[in-house]
């Protein structure tokens, strides 16, 4: 089926080119974003897209090149007074896999003509100023954010404007209130105010259209999900709700089986609808499983980045994943800067199998780029059910989830 999507691209790339000219010309583009791609063999899906995007230093230097060269096209074409950014990291100290995402992100602005020093709110991290130590001669030097009159500082590094990496999941703090127009992306953009569910009934509608231009079903394209708000996991009653929606979303993804003569059973996955990091998200076969859940499950459903309690969930059509490296099961991820598509690499995990999110403990990312899949490696070889097919189709879901992004991008700020 893959194959024959990939065929039906490549036989309408004209039609496809044009719809993203006649979308883009009304939309502010996003700075960057990463997607999440599934693919079956049976259907490809972005399954979650993150508008402050770690994992820049997982990109080759081949990508890391073509990301230079976008975001320096970016700030020519949408800001191009600004030259020096304080770039606002997350408080994540212990997290040296994200610090090198930081230092990698500062390298990359460097090269596209940018400086940039790296920030933090002081939420978390006591300090002033701290020196973290990456390893291999890395290190990075980072300020607590200042703001004096009206511009923002790292230390005594003053910048044009605020480049967050930071997604705001508690909300705007009060010292840069005021300075919303200085931060991109947009504060609003933060999960305080973000929510899955909008973002996937927009690419929901995109998809619908785009599927009319290429006569193709959407549904081989987009995950089927639903919303359930004011959900408490203590009560029955809103149990039982949830458990509804589970149930709607399987009858419609078993519909489509039974269509499409799929083998398998359909699940889905039970998303806190302002979740992040692969927090608050629950795997389910079975609306069952909503109504027998234990306090671990609870617990596990409502955990979120500082802990903030969601009372909103998307209930989302789980798509196994086709493709294996060495045995274990792996996903596309996507990098976008602006409306371009700057490359990707594969999220690996080793303690999931094919059913499972793979943003969870036990992912890797290294040497499975994305334009090396075809080369031997050492050991198993990767093992796409059709390579090319994969990246090429992965590219184009990323780009119609940008302009989702985007459409969010024009209701929230």
């Amino acid at each position: 089926m893959l194959h024959q999507i990939a065929e039906n691209f490549l036989k309408n790339r004209a039609k496809i080119e044009d719809f993203f000219l006649k979308k883009t010309q009304s939309l502010t583009p996003p700075l960057y974003l990463s997607c999440d791609i599934r693919n079956s063999g049976n259907k490809i899906g972005v399954v979650d897209t993150n508008l402050f995007p770690a994992g820049f230093n997982n990109l080759c230097k081949a990508y890391s090149r073509v990301t230079t060269f976008a975001l320096k096209a970016f700030f020519e074409e949408q800001l191009p007074d600004v030259k020096k950014v304080v770039l606002l990291a997350e408080e994540h100290t212990r997290n040296r896999f994200y610090l090198e995402n930081v230092l990698r992100l500062i390298q990359l602005l460097g090269e596209a003509g940018i400086e940039a020093r790296a920030a933090y709110f002081g939420q978390e991290i006591t300090e002033d100023r701290i020196e973290v130590e990456l390893g291999e001669g890395k290190s990075m030097r980072m300020d607590r954010l200042s703001v004096r009159e009206g511009r923002p500082y790292a230390g005594d590094f003053s910048g044009d404007r605020i480049l967050s990496n930071n997604d705001f999941s508690m909300g705007l703090p009060p010292a840069l209130e005021g300075l919303e127009s200085l931060i991109l992306p947009s504060p609003s953009l933060g999960w305080h105010r973000r929510r899955k569910s909008r973002h996937f009934s927009l690419l929901q509608e995109l998809l619908e259209e785009f599927g009319r231009a290429i006569d193709l079903d959407p549904w081989l394209l987009n995950c089927e999900f639903t919303t359930e708000k004011e959900i408490d996991l203590s009560q029955e009653q809103d149990l039982k709700r949830l458990a509804g929606g589970v149930e709607k979303v399987l009858n419609r993804v078993e519909e489509q089986y039974r269509r499409y003569n799929i083998e398998g059973p359909p699940y889905a996955f039970v998303k806190n609808n302002a979740g992040t990091y692969g927090m608050g998200l629950m795997e389910v076969m079975q609306s069952s499983e909503i109504l027998n859940m234990n306090r671990r499950d609870r617990n596990k459903l409502l955990s979120a980045k500082g802990g903030k309690k969601s009372d909103s969930f998307l209930v989302q059509e789980g798509i196994p994943t086709a493709d294996f490296y060495s045995g274990f099961p792996i996903e596309p991820v996507i990098y976008m800067v602006g409306f371009q598509v700057v490359g990707g690499f594969f999220r690996m995990n080793s303690q999931r199998d094919a059913f499972a999110s793979l943003n969870s403990r036990g992912m890797e990312f290294a040497c499975l780029c994305l334009h090396k899949i075809d080369e031997p490696h050492e050991g198993p070889f990767l093992n796409c059910a059709e390579k090319g097919n994969l990246v090429a189709l992965s590219s184009v879901m990323a780009r119609i989830a940008a302009l989702a992004a985007a459409m969010e991008m024009r209701e929230l700020t």
